[in-house]
């Protein structure tokens, strides 16, 4: 750790000539000078020594390319790790106003929550394979919104969709320690996901207030970049969020006036998702 430390250094003298009126007479004088360091920067004696070999993880270079990217042992090979991540999105249309001034009586809200404990094994130094399941639960709500646009007139209300979503992954991490003191590490986590679950949208139809209830089974490779330090001696905090991923869902439907359906929908996304920003607290041991 550095710090700071305030201690007498060794002093540097400096001898010189000095020409002096003593006594109504002028006298060269030798004067010695002394210069102290009254606080200077010292480093901990274990970041003054030479970083081990074996704490450092070599990294053969694609083709002629070599980016010179050193990469600190993080999380040595051996360990076990294991905790829970969590997000939570709020959204209400009160606290956006003026985002939303161009259309009429617009009063909607929106919540999504979602945990993910995990546990995972280090096969090599910073590689880790492990296993995750999850829940995550999904409130809309939409009172009313209006839009008026020259002939066209658009109303909606009395609009819920609810969501309980169960899943199960295998995931891949590889870590980079990005000091020499294996505090601060970056990491890519590729996830093979599992979700199953159910869905309820209601809404009104021709006077009627109908109800559609879904089935789902969805599949979910995805990539899920983040940062971690270490806040305690096994103890870390990380931050992730989905950048891309590919999706293949099935959904079967019924509603309350005894019609039935389904259909299959995929997808891929290469952009950062808002709704995917995971902060949890990992431990090593």
């Amino acid at each position: 750790m550095i710090g700071l430390l305030v201690t007498l250094h060794t002093p540097a003298q400096v001898i010189a000539d000095t020409l002096r009126n003593v006594a109504g007479q002028d006298s060269v004088i030798r004067e010695t000078v002394v210069i102290r360091d009254t606080i200077f920067l010292w480093l901990d004696e274990e970041l003054q020594q030479e970083v081990h070999p074996s704490d450092v993880i070599y990294t053969k270079g694609v083709g002629r390319h070599n980016r010179g990217i050193m990469n600190y042992r993080f999380i040595p090979q051996g360990k076990w790790i294991g905790g829970l991540t969590a997000s939570y999105i709020d959204f209400d249309s009160d606290d956006s106003r003026l985002l939303f001034s161009l259309i009429e009586g617009f009063d909607c809200h929106l919540r999504m929550m979602s945990v993910n404990p995990f546990i995972g094994y280090a096969v090599k130094d910073n590689l880790v394979i492990g296993a995750k399941m999850g829940y995550s639960h999904t409130v809309g709500q939409l009172d009313n919104v209006s839009i008026e646009i020259d002939d066209l007139d658009v109303s909606l209300r009395d609009m819920r969709y609810t969501e309980d979503l169960y899943s199960f992954a295998l995931f891949y991490r590889s870590y980079v320690g990005v000091d020499k003191s294996r505090r601060f590490g970056l990491f890519n986590e590729t996830t093979l996901a599992y979700n199953t679950g159910t869905s309820r949208f209601s809404r009104e139809f021709d006077a009627e207030h109908k109800i559609t209830d879904t089935t789902i089974h969805e599949g979910h490779l995805g990539i899920n970049p983040g940062v971690t330090v270490f806040i305690m001696q096994n103890v870390s905090a990380e931050l992730s969020f989905g950048v891309a991923g590919f999706k293949v869902r099935y959904e079967k439907q019924r509603n309350n006036l005894g019609e039935s359906g389904s259909r299959h929908k995929s997808g891929a996304d290469f952009k950062i998702n808002l709704f995917n920003i995971n902060i949890g607290i990992t431990v090593c041991l």
